[in-house]
């Protein structure tokens, strides 16, 4: 980009996974000469869950209708050895991927996005605005290129493997309900593993055997051989394909060069539970709106790297380290306890985008529910991992004493 020389896109959004695709259809319907680039604009494989609200605030700020793009279950369950089933009244969404991004690639389309085919290889600034390189060579100048390639590998990973069976499987998946963690199912030996199950709209249900987080990740084949006991006990059989899932749950956001970073590349992977796609999902009609604003690249950047976010990001990364050392005894009594907090206190934590505040009171909450060897465990990893005076400080927050 030749200096005065104005560019020919208002923004260039590398990758179309959720955090991307919504992106670009927010840019292109403020009005900014929008082009997305990825290799293959299919709907995405895999399957995406999350809040209701989030569900809501998303589709609102996307202009699409949220009863069309997803199912939404009215409770989520879950079980432990130590507490027995819970059910929690939190409405619970899983997108209907085909109809999500149909919505989305329509509304860009609608409003003039370019469709480019190919890999966004290089950012480099120039002339005050970015420049992203494909792989063939083809330069896209641009005010600012939004950079949703997804996130480095990380040293951590939340693993899972699904198999989708015949029928509602009411034993395992209560009617009107999501299975969010059954950590008895899968129980009797090898790392902390659960149960996750959601109903399908073809009347089938998707179980899958989930390792929460693993340093180094369990392996895929541990966890579908779990399955397939669990399944071979309850006469069931797989009828469709497998899902496979690596999630990173520690892998630095991009926040040094060119490029402003969405989605898994900013960060916003939750690095306890994996989640991310509705944080991404509201994102991406922020990030639209600064840069219709007259806000550039720098702006757009600041808007998405926030200290709150960075400061929340800390301590759930707290939370991972917290997680990784567990056994699966230790592992279920911690989740029994977690979730007799009130839905604010846990929701919360199970947030990216809550206040740091929020998140602290949700880890405190924990500490003074858990049964004392635990929560003395606990607090050991919080002092290695920032010294005495963290562990102190959360020990002060619940008002237990250093013996407890």
């Amino acid at each position: 980009m030749q200096p005065g020389r104005p560019p020919a896109l208002d923004v260039v959004v590398a990758g179309a996974g959720p955090a991307g695709l919504s992106a670009a259809a927010a840019c292109a319907a403020a009005g900014l000469r929008t082009a997305l680039v990825a290799p293959a604009l299919r709907p995405w494989p895999h399957t995406y869950c999350l809040w209701a609200e989030e569900l809501t605030a998303a589709a609102g700020a996307l202009g699409i209708d949220p009863g069309a793009v997803a199912a939404v279950h009215p409770t989520v369950v879950v079980r432990t050895a130590a507490g027995g089933e819970q059910r929690l009244g939190r409405r619970y969404a899983r997108l209907r991927n085909d109809v999500l991004h149909a919505a989305l690639l329509d509304r860009a389309r609608e409003h003039g996005a370019r469709l480019v085919d190919g890999r966004v290889d290089d950012l480099r600034a120039e002339g005050g605005g970015e420049v992203a390189v494909l792989g063939d060579g083809t330069e896209l100048r641009a005010g600012a290129v939004l950079d949703a390639r997804g996130a480095g590998p990380g040293t951590a990973q939340q693993r899972a493997w699904g198999e989708v069976v015949a029928g509602p499987v009411d034993s395992l998946v209560p009617p009107g309900s999501a299975l969010l963690m059954d950590w008895t199912a899968l129980a009797g030996g090898g790392p902390p593993a659960f149960l996750y199950g959601l109903p399908l709209d073809d009347g089938t249900t998707l179980l899958e055997a989930t390792s929460l987080a693993g340093r180094p990740p369990v392996p895929l084949a541990d966890l579908r051989a779990r399955l397939a006991v669990l399944l071979g006990s309850a006469g069931l059989r797989p009828v469709g394909r497998p899902e496979r899932v690596a999630i990173p749950l520690d892998a630095r956001p991009r926040r040094a060069g060119p490029g402003t970073p969405l989605g898994a590349a900013a960060g916003m992977v939750h690095p306890a539970t994996g989640y991310s796609v509705g944080a991404s999902l509201q994102l991406g009609p922020r990030v639209a709106a600064v840069l219709a604003a007259g806000g550039g690249a720098g702006a757009a950047r600041r808007a998405v790297l926030t200290a709150r976010r960075r400061a929340t990001a800390g301590l759930l990364g707290v939370g991972l380290e917290v997680l990784l050392p567990l056994d699966a005894a230790a592992t279920d009594a911690f989740f029994a306890a977690f979730f007799t907090l009130p839905e604010g206190s846990w929701g919360a934590y199970l947030s990216t985008e809550s206040a740091p505040g929020e998140v602290a009171a949700a880890m405190s909450r924990t500490l003074a529910v858990l049964p004392a060897a635990q929560r003395r465990s606990l607090l050991r990893t919080v002092a290695r991992l920032g010294g005495a005076g963290a562990a102190g400080r959360l020990r002060a927050l619940t008002g237990r004493p250093g013996r407890s």
